[in-house]
């Protein structure tokens, strides 16, 4: 659903851990001047479950540190999971409390419904509720009155009657409670200088009658009986006539066209610009960079160059065209000084809400480490995971804010795939554009270190993921190659929802020209699936014959390949490089 999801996570923690880079990366554009994101705030809907993820919490100190006032975690505390408590022997809201205070955010609770207000008026019972275990409470809300009283209650004088007492504790949460909902979110909006999380307790399967009603195995069940219909229909005061609930399947309810729900249904979908959500695009093409950077690469060289050097030197120059040099935006997990990026410290500068309040040790040198509010590198730490979700919100920033941006996320390609492989479909599934970039790659470029840095199946799991173009450039030609292209499929005038993702290597090695003819067998590119493409087109056209991949030899250390074919399909050239 491309015109739909503006933000598909899918998997669980993926959401908590994107929700915090889209509003430190919100802050990122307003600070260097790109875009004002003043106004927009960033809302992540979670489950007390899902905080059991280690992405749920990885990046919370970030938020507080950068002073993340643009976003707000509502966290929904049903108190279940699928297959029980979430914490059965303790307490989720006042364990999640404590980790979200002491990573430094602004924590409001919406626990209780209205109903509760007069009971919570016995400090005796608000100290019972401190104490009950959360197994406990999951049990107390589907249980009789009676044993709510014997249990809960015993010894306090309670003005209810069973019945009443099993409602009110069965179903009465603030979760469910509009105005209380809102009071909520209006502490949040009202909060600065740090992150809000609202904790909301809620119950799972809320009036859906009191054999679903918190029950472990709610989620499994899939009917409601004809009296449980019947519940639901005087929980929720719907008028629904009990005839109308005899039929097997029951009817459709609307409160009337004109209705006041109606009408103010209407009414806010128009001021949110239509019936559903929609993702829209406009169409921005980027200008074509000067060819000089990608000339010099083609042009070779005999001094032993890394094709991870190519790469980095090709985006430092690209960095500094007029028109498209700001929008590059690189992200490291610290590793910019392994892969020669340290140049780029002192004049693309850090990227700090707090800008430099210290003086580096190394000031005095040319290449001095160098942070800026305005500054362009996102300089990450020690986190794939966190880099990648900002790449995400680099990625998408041509939809989300109408803004292309050009991240290249830089880092040992036996971390990427296979470590944030998750993260990386999640990208497609955003429809994100930009450039990955394997670095270290290969079996035994780091055997020293240990089997877990010898990457030579990454490019494999990359080939899977149908929106990346995967690729294993030998020279630092097809490395520019690869780079043009890619800034034409993705923001050029026909711009394409695929990314790039590149391995490149560490050993030096004399970089041969490119190849007579070479130039005119890539320049043809693809305007076909990515599927089609999913292969550099470096090497000079293979014959026209059958369809099939063949060996056509060895250039150095990268065996070539062409692709041979009949009809080059949609346009799409012969020659290749896998």
């Amino acid at each position: 659903m491309p015109d739909f999801w503006q933000f598909p996570t899918v998997s669980m923690g993926i959401g908590p851990l994107n929700a915090v880079y889209q509003a430190r990366f919100n802050r990122y554009l307003h600070n260097r001047g790109i875009k004002d994101t003043s106004q927009s705030h960033v809302w992540a809907f979670l489950g007390d479950g899902e905080m059991d993820e280690p992405e749920s919490t990885a990046a919370l100190t970030l938020a507080a540190r950068e002073g993340l006032d643009n976003l707000t975690f509502v966290i929904n505390c049903n108190l279940q999971r699928l297959d029980g408590p979430v914490r059965g022997n303790t307490r989720i809201v006042q364990e999640l409390e404590s980790v979200f205070r002491g990573s430094g955010w602004h924590v409001v609770k919406a626990l209780w419904g209205r109903e509760w207000d007069e009971l919570l008026g016995s400090d005796e019972l608000v100290a019972r509720l401190g104490e009950v275990p959360d197994g406990q409470f999951q049990t107390f809300a589907a249980s009789t009155g009676s044993y709510i009283r014997e249990r809960l209650f015993q010894g306090l004088d309670v003005p209810y009657s069973d019945e009443h007492l099993r409602r009110v504790v069965g179903g009465s949460r603030a979760g469910h409670e509009p105005r209380k909902v809102y009071a909520a979110y209006r502490k949040a909006m009202d909060n600065r200088g740090a992150p809000t999380v609202i904790l909301v307790q809620t119950v799972k399967g809320w009036t859906l009658g009191a054999g679903i009603e918190a029950r472990n195995a709610n989620h499994q069940m899939k009917k409601l009986t004809k009296d449980e219909f019947r519940a639901l229909r005087d929980r929720l005061g719907l008028p629904v006539p009990d005839k109308a609930l005899d039929g097997d399947l029951p009817p459709y309810v609307h409160p009337g066209p004109d209705s006041p729900e109606a009408r103010y249904a209407a009414e806010r979908r128009r001021e949110l610009g239509g019936p559903l959500p929609r993702r829209s695009v406009s169409p921005r093409p980027l200008p074509t960079p000067d060819e000089a950077p990608f000339r010099a690469l083609e042009k070779g060289s005999k001094q032993p160059v890394a094709t991870t050097m190519a790469f980095v030197r090709l985006a430092k120059d690209l960095m500094k065209e007029p028109e498209t040099g700001r929008r590059w935006v690189p992200i490291v997990p610290d590793e910019a000084r392994t892969f020669g990026m340290e140049s780029l410290f002192p004049t693309a500068k850090i990227y700090s809400p707090l800008g430099q309040r210290y003086e580096s040790v190394d000031r005095d040198l040319l290449l001095a480490y160098k942070e800026a509010t305005d500054g362009q590198i996102l300089l990450e730490g020690i986190t794939e995971a966190g880099s990648m979700a900002s790449f995400t919100a680099a990625a998408s920033s041509y939809a989300t804010h109408g803004e292309p941006m050009i991240p290249f996320y830089i880092f040992y390609s036996m971390f990427g795939w296979q470590r944030t492989g998750d993260q990386m479909w999640a990208l497609a599934d955003q429809l994100g554009r930009g450039f990955l970039i394997g670095a270290t790659a290969g079996r035994t470029t780091m055997t020293g270190e240990g089997l877990q840095h010898a990457d030579g199946h990454s490019q494999l799991l990359a080939s899977a993921n149908p929106a990346c173009l995967a690729y294993d450039p030998a020279f630092a030609y097809e490395v520019g190659t690869i780079v043009r292209e890619g800034l034409r499929r993705m923001y050029g005038p026909a711009a394409e929802d695929v990314f790039y993702y590149l391995t490149v290597y560490n050993e030096p090695m004399p970089q041969p020209a490119m190849p007579e003819g070479s130039r005119r067998a890539s320049s043809g590119g693809s305007t076909g699936s990515p599927t089609e493409a999913a292969r550099p087109t470096c090497w000079p056209a293979a014959p026209r014959s059958t369809g099939r991949w063949r060996r056509s030899g060895c250039s150095g250390r990268s065996t070539a390949w062409a692709w041979t074919c009949g009809r080059s399909p949609r346009g799409a050239s012969c020659a290749a490089t896998p």
